[in-house]
């Protein structure tokens, strides 16, 4: 349960374009709660860091598709 005030860290495995993130961020708003970061595994940079930022919250990623190295070609 979220209580006004709360801040909570987002933690995802994968993001790729950032919707799903996104829909839990706003749910913890709704609750008056405070997303203090989203930090995710490995981010696909498919476009969801820049939306995650784009609407005011902390991005951070343990890798990212480079990083490892993955062509999706």
């Amino acid at each position: 349960q979220l209580d006004p005030g709360d801040r909570v860290m987002i933690v995802e495995d994968i993001v790729t374009s950032g919707g799903q993130t996104l829909e839990a961020a706003q749910v913890i708003h709704s609750a008056e709660a405070e997303v203090a970061k989203i930090v995710v595994v490995i981010d696909r940079q498919e476009g969801g860091r820049e939306k995650i930022e784009a609407a005011g919250f902390t991005f951070q990623s343990l890798l990212t598709k480079s990083d490892l190295g993955i062509d999706d070609e």
